[in-house]
């Protein structure tokens, strides 16, 4: 008889429940911090195992760390992120907003542009508060323009309203412009709203071209590494002072 060592195998689930077990382990070691270059640092700190051997973060230091300042500044007590991949963003807004009561993750379960998470990322993902007891977690795997997936949001939010919303989802003009037009209504009158990927140009993307257009609406501010030509994080105030 054969013993089928596939990714359901019983001795895959069990390797797979000894490495998250570890990494816990070493995950409850850099939660010790809300301030944002230790948080930041942290991320190259942690080493877990196998599948949650690192916390992967596409993005470049400074654009965020600034792009962090302001956000902790705002202190946001409902946050929701569309796009969250590998965790790297969510652990960052978990970290650095410990008054944070909602913090919300909408993604694909697989999807373009790096896009999508499983329900093994879930688990490790919801370590990222395990020493707070004030923030609850929710992920949302759905497309972030369906209506069941908008329906699961209602049903979170209750009668609280988004203080910070990360769109780093769908990067079509299209997509990015549906994001924001649809969870903007469901945002505070002095919420913040980022964009990632403003200064990226490759193919498919058009989440430049609507930055370049919303922007002129708002107040807002640009995080982008003199002389980059990808990534890139743009910040509106929703707040017309």
């Amino acid at each position: 008889m054969k013993i089928r060592l596939g990714k359901d195998s019983i001795y895959e689930r069990i390797k797979d429940k000894a490495a998250f077990t570890l990494s816990k382990r070493k995950l409850k070691k850099i939660l010790t911090s809300d301030n944002i270059d230790e948080v930041l640092e942290s991320i190259k700190r942690y080493k877990g195992r196998g599948f949650y051997d690192k916390i992967r973060l596409a993005q470049e230091h400074n654009e965020l760390r600034d792009l962090c300042i302001r956000v902790q500044k705002h202190k946001p007590k409902v946050i929701a992120e569309i796009g969250t991949w590998n965790g790297g963003t969510f652990y960052v807004w978990t970290r650095i907003n410990p008054l944070a009561e909602k913090i919300i993750s909408i993604d694909l379960p697989d999807g373009d542009y790096g896009g999508g998470y499983d329900e093994k990322r879930i688990k490790f993902f919801s370590e990222f508060t395990a020493d707070r007891r004030n923030t609850s977690l929710s992920f949302i795997r759905g497309d972030s323009k369906s209506e069941s997936t908008l329906k699961m949001l209602m049903s979170v939010l209750g009668k609280d309203t988004i203080d910070f919303l990360y769109i780093d989802g769908d990067h079509t003009y299209e997509g990015i412009k549906k994001d924001f037009e649809i969870y903007v209504k469901l945002m505070s009158p002095d919420g913040l709203v980022g964009f990632h990927d403003i200064n990226t140009f490759k193919d498919g993307y058009g989440v430049h071209k609507y930055w370049n257009e919303i922007k002129e609406n708002y107040r807002h501010e640009e995080f982008i590494k003199p002389g980059s030509r990808v990534m890139g994080n743009g910040l509106i105030y929703l707040k017309k002072d």
